[in-house]
């Protein structure tokens, strides 16, 4: 058939289809109990939105409310702090409404800044977590109050670019993912580590590390005094060697190791010399105390593969590298696969069974779960949230809080329902237009969020180590 006739025919198609969208009424066509739909050739080529959200006045709003400085009497810093924490969108939804749910964690803080090791926070996400985007920002706003240096742990080989770490490798390395592009190979065994991913050793490999030096690359990240190798299931005589210091460990073994470089004065890079047999799980770039912030993207995860890992594996990485707070960023991936209440009630099992798995291999850790954004498709011609995404947002509050976990709820910190038109549109744009994923700066109004939002709660235990707790908890509970 000729190039002009199959061109005609494909005209005429969609001429046949533009003349039944003029023709079909604007709520379809009932026949029995079906109804007959099709879209009118205006939606198809324009995008509508519903929205009257103003993002500028929402986060304007949330910063105003997590500011303290105008607060000078007690009392009404405890009236601040119960209104907070009762009816901010940007709050912590805790286990059993207890105010005090955060202090352990908080003490720890206070210690880490004098500590002799640094306190781990893992932040665990899907693709809107990569290139270290809200962690970098969360990291540095806690580094800056509680001490801490470097980008914390990052993969032997890294696939995806990062804002804070320059880095790359030469020799006999491989890497395995228990997550994303299913095409890519397994490993017969479950050992991927807390990264859910390792390198496999096998010979001598170079790992070379560099703080970034891009704009958005923050201070903190800059410089590192100290590097550990997290490593497992090697063969005798493995060795490293880290700016001229070569470490090694004799014996094989199954179990997880680190080797520890301490340098006298922080350093903006270094390389990683390997020899030997062995499962690299990590290489973290840190202090010697304070907070380290782990960035963990994972694209196309919902937060589903934990129960995947080997248990030993990740407890004992866990326990080596002092991780004490888990960031769980999930459910966006999920939402194009949730149909209804059946499917909603099925994904909330598997992320309680993903959280008690946490819970089980690091039962000293808090866990946060940060809720999915807000995401927006084409419905009758408009974009708008999708139908069931605040359903499952409130699922996930409850499940998370069932589960002795801590909630955050970022599909209402943006403005809630349809408010992903909003920041697509905001000039600029802090959403791109698949009207799913942030932008940078997008990325950062979030995080610069959840970082007031996590000043507001240290600085109300802060407030507490100076009152009475009986009067406190009176105080509290009045509308609590």
């Amino acid at each position: 058939m000729k190039f002009q006739k199959i061109f005609l025919f494909i005209l005429c198609v969609f001429l046949l289809l533009a003349a039944i969208g003029f023709v079909m009424p604007e709520d379809g066509i009932q026949v029995a109990e079906v109804k007959l739909d099709f879209p009118s050739p205006q939606s198809i080529f324009s995008i509508k939105t519903d929205t009257v959200i103003d993002v500028e006045k929402t986060l304007a709003d949330l910063k105003r409310e997590a500011d303290l400085s105008q607060i000078k009497e007690v009392e009404d810093s405890l009236l601040f702090f119960k209104d907070y924490i009762s009816n901010n969108s940007a709050r912590f939804y805790l286990p059993g409404n207890d105010y005090t749910f955060l202090d352990r964690f908080f003490s720890l803080l206070d210690s880490a800044r004098a500590g002799e090791q640094a306190v781990h926070i893992t932040h665990y996400g899907d693709s809107q977590i990569e290139m270290d985007r809200i962690s970098s920002t969360f990291r540095q706003a806690l580094q800056t109050l509680f001490g801490g240096q470097g980008a914390g742990i990052v993969p032997a080989i890294q696939p995806i670019p990062s804002v804070s770490v320059s880095q790359s490798y030469s020799g006999d390395l491989s890497r395995y993912a228990i997550y994303g592009d299913t095409t890519n190979i397994r490993t017969s065994h479950r050992r991927y580590g807390l990264l859910a991913s390792f390198s496999q050793l096998n010979g001598s490999a170079t790992v070379s590390l560099r703080a970034a030096g891009y704009k958005q690359t923050q201070p903190n990240v800059k410089e590192f005094s100290r590097v550990i190798l997290l490593l497992g299931n090697n063969e005798p005589g493995f060795t490293a060697t880290c700016n001229g210091v070569v470490r090694s460990i004799e014996q094989a073994g199954k179990g997880v190791n680190t080797l520890v470089w301490d340098f006298d004065t922080p350093v903006s890079g270094t390389s990683l010399s390997m020899s030997g047999t062995a499962e690299i799980y990590g290489i973290s770039l840190e202090g010697k105390s304070g907070v380290s912030v782990d960035n963990v993207p994972m694209r196309g995860c919902s937060g589903t593969i934990f129960t995947s890992l080997d248990s030993t594996v990740i407890a004992q990485s866990y326990s080596a590298m002092n991780v004490r707070m888990i960031l769980m960023q999930y459910g966006g991936n999920m939402m194009p696969q949730i149909g209804g209440e059946k499917s909603i009630s099925r994904y909330m099992e598997m992320i309680s069974r993903q959280i008690k798995r946490l819970q089980g291999a690091n039962p000293e850790a808090l866990i946060m779960f940060i809720g999915p954004s807000d995401m927006a498709k084409r419905i009758d011609g408009e974009m708008k949230t999708y139908p069931y995404l605040p359903a499952m947002n409130d699922s996930l509050r409850r499940t998370v809080m069932a589960n002795n976990a801590v909630y955050w709820d970022m599909f209402h910190v943006m403005g809630g329902r349809n408010s992903m038109s909003a920041w697509v549109d905001h000039s600029p744009p802090w959403a791109s237009t698949d009207y799913i994923h942030f932008t940078d700066l997008g990325a950062k109004e979030i995080a610069v969020a959840l970082s007031d939002a996590f000043m507001v709660y240290y600085q109300f235990y802060r407030l507490r180590q100076t009152c009475n707790p009986d009067l406190v908890r009176e105080f509290m509970t009045e509308t609590l």
